[in-house]
């Protein structure tokens, strides 16, 4: 989602190599052609793509820049289909003029009922600019489709084990407003996770954003009024005891080559600037902080993910903003917490690339815990994006929100007991399908996060647990691996496939290095592939060789 403001000479500079990064429908920048541009404030329905039972259909109507451009709505239409046939039509009278510079409006379907499985929601607004009246289905973006919002009413709740919860951990909502692009608010952000089934949420809003005026995005606060708010701002909701928001921010760093990268920094009392990235010292791009300049300065009680670490950015802001990825060297700092390693659907070589850096830090002996996340900037149902800068954009359906989810070994929803499960690295990634891994070695049980101390040769035992449903596709494979860090390498020590919908399996294991062991699960998946996949438990040898 983005946003438009009237610019200056010198905020143009600034944002000119910002052009190509998002769909903005109000900026043409030095360029005196844009065939998506128009004097409107932009107009986006969404809904979270999926529902957990029992949760009504609700969408949202995003107003955004109605202060530069004011609007009447006057009416909204939705109809629902299912494989062609209508299933129902509920409309409001709305006679609101709209003039702030962002709005959300909820619009509950409660007029008739809707099946379980996917249904299709075409959304229409009437409006009125300038006098003129007019009309939009989903959206008022010029060059683009507009199929319907595909929403999947869920016959079964996620996948569950006890003694974990699930959320997403990499999410941006309106605090993140710049010259380009916006999301939905804290408010929105936590009702789109409650409809959907998550258990908490993160708000990771750019830390080159969080240090502008409230009101002024293109002039930074030496007072950090706009960060200090969303830190009460987020305390305020949580003392709801509804989806709790873990505060955060995504940080612009340098990694070992120069380059920037990103960081998920939370629960710091203190903010870290970013600006390597954001356009505000062009063509100055150089971060302010390294990696291990933020590890060494946090403080107590706080996490340090790397983002999104090897899905590469579009070549233009590469060479204008200078954004790179994490390489195998950013990965060595003891320091680091864990890592993003998917980011959107897993049929990507991203994520490939992302797996295979954290999988060669643990044969390094670094502890870094596995974590998910969608990056969304609102985008519940589809991602909007520019296919070519000022000519032609484009929806798809990947980085969308809860589309990949961290999940938290933790009874607690508390935010203390989140970042404990953090900093323990008690965590895993999925995007749908649920497992679990425990190593008993006498009275003792040990859970993913953990480490043991172990005799060579000691018989363990292990017990893998997995579960989805037909939403995330029943039948499941799953690979238990050990990483021998005598060895430099992983070997597959149990292969299962075609797992319908649960299974617990018990396997003998001694260990004669040290190492770690970890699972992963495979399912059809629904509108992606299936994938679960667990940080380590760890292993010691009492008398390694």
């Amino acid at each position: 989602m983005n946003l438009s403001i009237d610019l200056n000479f010198d905020d143009l500079l600034k944002s000119l190599p910002l052009v190509g990064l998002y769909a903005e429908t109000h900026f043409k920048f030095w360029i005196p052609f844009s065939r998506y541009f128009r004097r409107e404030p932009e107009l986006i329905f969404d809904a979270p793509w999926r529902l957990q039972p029992g949760q009504t259909p609700t969408l949202f109507l995003v107003i955004k820049d109605a202060h530069v451009y004011p609007v009447q709505l006057n009416a909204v239409e939705i109809s629902v289909s299912q494989n062609g046939q209508s299933i129902g039509h509920q409309s409001w009278q709305l006679d609101r003029y709209i003039v702030k510079q962002q709005t959300e409006l909820e619009f509950e379907l409660t007029d008739f009922d809707t099946p379980a499985g996917e249904i299709e929601v075409m959304p229409v607004l009437h409006y009125t600019i300038d006098g003129k009246k007019r009309k939009l289905k989903v959206d008022n973006y010029l060059q683009i489709k507009k199929p319907p919002l595909r929403i999947t009413l869920a016959e079964d709740r996620l996948p569950e084990i006890t003694g974990w919860l699930n959320g997403d951990t990499h999410l941006h909502t309106s605090l993140t407003t710049d010259q380009i692009e916006f999301g939905a608010s804290l408010e929105m952000t936590r009702k789109g996770a409650e409809l959907f089934g998550m258990d908490f949420i993160s708000a990771t809003d750019h830390s080159y954003d969080l240090d502008d005026l409230p009101d002024n995005y293109l002039r930074n606060d030496p007072e950090l009024r706009k960060w200090r708010a969303s830190r009460q701002s987020i305390q305020t909701l949580n003392d709801s005891h509804v989806v709790p928001i873990i505060p955060g921010e995504e940080i612009s760093v340098a990694n070992h080559l120069g380059a920037t990268v990103h960081f998920l920094h939370f629960n710091d009392a203190t903010y870290f600037p970013g600006n390597g990235d954001s356009g505000d010292n062009w063509p100055k791009v150089s971060s302010e902080l390294s990696i291990d300049d933020v590890l060494a300065q946090r403080s107590d009680d706080t996490v340090s993910i790397g983002a999104h670490t090897a899905y590469q950015f579009p070549w233009l802001p590469r060479i204008l903003l200078n954004r790179g990825t994490w390489e195998s060297e950013d990965h060595n700092n003891s320091e680091l917490d864990g890592v993003q390693i998917l980011c959107g659907t897993p049929a990507s070589s991203s994520f490939q690339k992302s797996r295979q850096l954290w999988i060669d830090a643990l044969l390094k002996g670094h502890r870094l815990g596995a974590y998910g996340g969608s990056d969304g900037h609102g985008n519940f149902n589809r991602n909007w994006h520019i296919n070519l800068p000022t000519w032609s954009l484009g929806i798809h359906e990947d980085q969308i929100f809860g589309q990949s989810r961290t999940l938290l070994r933790t009874q607690s929803a508390r935010i203390d007991s989140l970042i404990e499960a953090m900093k323990l690295r008690r965590s895993a990634v999925t995007t749908g399908p649920m497992g679990d891994l425990t190593v008993q070695d006498g009275d003792s049980t040990y859970g993913i996060g953990d480490s043991l101390v172990s005799a060579r040769d000691e018989q363990l035992s292990i017990e893998l647990t997995g579960i989805s449903t037909r939403e995330f596709g029943s039948e499941m494979d799953i690979t238990l691996y050990w990483g021998d860090l005598q060895k430099g390498a992983e070997s597959i020590i149990h292969h299962e496939v075609d797992l319908v919908e649960s299974f617990t399996i018990e396997l003998p294991f001694s260990p004669d290095s040290n190492g770690y062991l970890r699972i992963e699960i495979t399912s059809e998946g629904s509108r992606w592939p299936g994938l679960y996949l667990s940080s380590p438990i760890w292993i010691e040898l009492k008398h390694p060789v």
